[in-house]
């Protein structure tokens, strides 16, 4: 067999190159004046169609970023309310034109005689009219102050922060009297974190709130409260007002603070309390009422959603009240706004 060097020497000697002999590519075939046209047209209307595509991606991510940013959130798709940061910012401007003043007349005539300070206020979740009397007023906060409270444990647990799970051991130094029942537990009793906020939201337990509060700190609560837009709520002080109550329900049930089934689960805390005398009994039976009591020196108070047909938030703070008249008036301004909602 003649090797490949010999034939490429004997090929060099006959004075011709080896590339002679080696098939040749085709050469590439010339192309008309109207396919080039045509090749050209195609390139344009291609780059046009993939900027297009583009802008139109571009465009529908935003759409789906600024809903994202609205009061709700994709939380407002599936509960009654969606609200913009400038209803917010300008306290729950109404986007219907509802007359207020007759009740707003009739609620100051249930409170015009009694002792002390009254402040309510009602906020409509469908049709997102507001109303009430001394909204804005500054009232000791009881035990309001769990709500953001609670709020903040939640938020930490879905953060990766805090398992709900894990279990807390009772001490002696934890135990706080008024109300709750874990004062009464021996040393020793284990609570997982789900359970204290439990106790919270419908025993009002005092204990619970102390552990939670000495877990998170107080600045974490204090973030939450600032977040929230409280403005007139300081948990050092333990002081707020109605619409920042109002204000902390209707974020946490139409805003994306949590995931739904732990709004739903702290709502379902605050449902059949230990305490049904006030806003509950105002409301005729078998009507859902997720809310919290708060008692102080002379201040006798409530606030929740009520989830009629209508459902709406109401919030009656007072101070330096008479306690056998603020558990009197609770429920009968209750009937008041009850009748003018349904």
């Amino acid at each position: 067999m003649v090797k490949l060097g010999e034939t490429v020497n004997k090929l060099a000697r006959r004075g011709k190159e080896p590339e002679e002999f080696l098939p040749r590519k085709p050469s590439p075939k010339r192309l008309s004046a109207r396919e080039l046209e045509g090749l050209r047209r195609n390139k344009k209307e291609g780059r046009k169609w993939i900027l297009g595509l583009v802008v139109a991606t571009a465009v529908f991510s935003l759409g789906f970023w600024v809903w994202g940013q609205r009061e709700g959130g994709w939380e407002g798709m599936i509960s009654p309310i969606g609200e913009s940061i400038q209803e917010l910012s300008e306290g729950g401007l109404s986007t219907k034109k509802v007359e207020t003043k007759e009740i707003e007349e009739k609620i100051k005539a249930q409170v015009g005689g009694l002792q002390g300070t009254y402040g309510i206020y009602i906020y409509n979740l469908t049709s997102r009219h507001s109303y009430g009397i001394n909204q804005d007023g500054v009232f000791p906060a009881g035990s309001l102050i769990k709500l953001p409270v609670i709020l903040t444990l939640y938020q930490e647990a879905e953060a990766g922060e805090i398992d709900l799970e894990s279990e807390y051991v009772l001490k002696a130094e934890d135990k706080k009297t008024g109300a709750g029942v874990i004062q009464y537990k021996p040393i020793g009793t284990k609570y997982t974190y789900r359970e204290l906020a439990q106790l919270m939201g419908r025993n009002s337990d005092n204990t619970a709130f102390n552990i939670v509060h000495q877990l998170l700190g107080d600045e974490r609560i204090q973030v939450t409260i600032d977040d929230l837009g409280m403005t007139k709520t300081s948990l050092g002080e333990n002081e707020t007002s109605p619409s920042d109550i109002g204000l902390f329900f209707r974020r946490f049930y139409a805003q994306s603070l949590l995931s739904r089934n732990h709004r739903d689960e702290i709502i379902d805390y605050l449902t059949k309390t230990a305490d049904e005398d006030r806003i509950p009994a105002g409301v005729p039976e078998g009507i859902k009422v997720a809310h919290k009591i708060g008692n102080e020196t002379n201040s006798f108070s409530d606030a929740g959603i009520v989830f009629g047909k209508e459902l709406f938030i109401l919030v009656i703070l007072s101070k330096d009240a008479l306690e056998k008249e603020a558990l009197e008036v609770l429920p009968e301004i209750t009937k008041i706004v009850w009748e003018f909602e349904n």
